[in-house]
């Protein structure tokens, strides 16, 4: 395997991550000026859920088909089936706890709300199956063109229904549509043709291996029940709106950068983990290496938030800026721990994510409760602080498992966090001194390009192993030559 292709892929992923934001942001753009900070409030609380309900509905079985040694296509169709079962129980569910939204937060379009959400399960279970499919075939541009046409077709769908007057339903048909899109388009360009089939015992050597990864990401995405659910109740559904507009504007780049680097990873460390290699010294050069490309990304995000939400959103927004800072900078924090918790669960130790996904959500329930009553940006804070022990957890308490030495990597990420952290404090001054005098469009432009020339100088002052070994990677890509050994 050469370092061109593994760049190509990583380039592919940075550009679906790219579009996704672009697309989500005009869409939010236009949204956000006919529709009022409850209505993205209420649909957060909404998606929040039924997020949850998705997560029990595919998401384990695409680990564990991943995983893998052969994988049949009778398999394909018990887990398919299972998958569409699961999908009608969790829809008929939606209705009594719509009408248990309704009575809490009193406001009757949530009865109605959640179990129309809820239709997006149908189509959960086959994208993750087939998106299982294109990794073990390690057809990346596959999964990233579906999630592109996913969203642009979700994003004219949404606006359409806006300028139709369509009102909070067009921010609803923006997920559901996006997410049927999404599973139709990729099984189209795999050529997929699997029909359900019900048969447990084709499912019984998935199951343990599913059962731990389901708890792991249930209580992960617990994560968003809990931080959705807990500042509509301390803040108000309107403080919500503020919360729902910073996350669309991070949580695209983060969930990209987050799913290129598993998907990438887990075939490495799968195979690293089956010949007795080290994985943990395997994951620890990962982490350190990517840090470096994203810790600039995440931390550009939080120092142009001010001049990125007024553009997006429009005016009334402001509440919004210091909340997306903190989740970028979360982003930050939590890269580590991603790349690490892939390493775990490819050498088959998914229980140790548990045990990750668990500390951080009661760190930030427990900040979320202590700051009610405070500004707003306080729940950003809360954020960063369930990041900042997730990854704490995971590389203190979990790496060593799978042989990571904890303190050398963390003495390695903090010059690249302190590089990213002065090159922010820099471009976010610049920002708002430009936008004060030439408006957020102008500083935006200049603070891009800005923050790159001034990240790479400090990584080489601060972090010389990690710019050497950034610039390492890159000459490669470059050059295009291939690299015999790469890890």
């Amino acid at each position: 395997m050469t370092i061109r292709r593994i760049g190509g892929w990583i380039g592919a992923g940075l550009a679906d991550a790219a579009g996704r934001l672009v697309i989500l942001s005009i869409t939010t753009a236009f949204l956000a000026r006919i529709l009022p900070p409850g209505d993205f409030g209420a649909t957060a609380l909404t998606l929040s859920i039924v997020t949850a309900f998705s997560m029990a509905v595919g998401t384990p079985y695409e680990e564990a088909l991943t995983q893998a040694k052969v994988v049949r296509r009778d398999d394909l169709g018990a887990v398919l089936a299972l998958s569409m079962v699961a999908a009608l129980g969790f829809l008929a569910l939606c209705v009594p706890v719509g009408l248990l939204l309704d009575h809490v937060y009193e406001r009757a379009d949530l009865r109605f709300l959640l179990p129309a959400t809820g239709l997006l399960l149908l189509a959960q279970g086959p994208m993750t199956l087939a998106t299982a499919v294109a990794r073990r075939r390690k057809a990346f541009y596959i999964i990233n063109a579906s999630s592109i046409l996913g969203h642009v077709i979700g994003a004219v769908i949404a606006i359409g229904l806006g300028l139709a007057g369509a009102g909070i339903w067009s921010l609803v048909a923006l997920r559901i549509v996006l997410v049927f899109a999404s599973a139709a388009s990729l099984f189209w360009m795999l050529g997929l043709k699997v029909r359900p089939v019900w048969s447990w015992g084709r499912l019984n050597r998935f199951n343990r291996f599913a059962g731990l990864v389901l708890a792991s990401r249930l209580v992960e995405n617990a994560t968003y029940v809990v931080y959705n659910t807990l500042t509509g109740a301390l803040f108000g559904l309107t403080v919500l709106g503020y919360l729902n507009i910073a996350m669309r504007l991070i949580e695209p780049v983060r969930g990209a950068i987050t799913a290129v680097t598993h998907n990438l990873c887990f075939p490495h460390f799968r195979g690293s983990a089956l010949s007795r290699d080290n994985v943990g010294e395997a994951a620890a050069e990962v982490a350190r290496e990517t840090s470096a490309l994203v810790a600039p990304t995440m931390m550009g995000l939080a120092a142009v938030s001010p001049l990125v939400v007024p553009l997006m959103a429009g005016p009334g927004w402001t509440t919004a800026e210091p909340i997306a800072a903190a989740l970028a900078a979360g982003g930050l924090l939590a890269l580590p721990s991603q790349v690490v918790q892939t390493a775990l669960s490819a050498s088959g130790r998914p229980q140790s994510v548990l045990l990750s996904y668990s500390v951080a959500l009661v760190i930030l329930a427990l900040t979320l409760v202590a700051t009610a009553g405070l500004h707003p940006a306080t729940i950003g804070l809360a954020r960063l602080a369930g990041d900042l022990s997730l990854t704490a957890t995971t590389v203190l308490i979990n790496g060593p498992l799978i042989g990571l030495s904890p303190w050398p990597l963390l003495r390695r990420l903090s010059g690249v966090w302190l590089s990213a952290a002065i090159m922010a404090v820099i471009v976010a001054w610049l920002g708002i001194t430009l936008a004060d005098a030439y408006g957020p469009l102008l500083a935006l432009i200049v603070a891009i390009p800005a923050g790159v020339l001034i990240y790479v100088p400090l990584l080489f002052l601060i972090s010389r192993a990690s710019f050497d070994s950034l610039v390492g990677r890159i000459r490669p890509l470059l050059s295009r030559a291939p690299v015999a050994g790469l890890r």
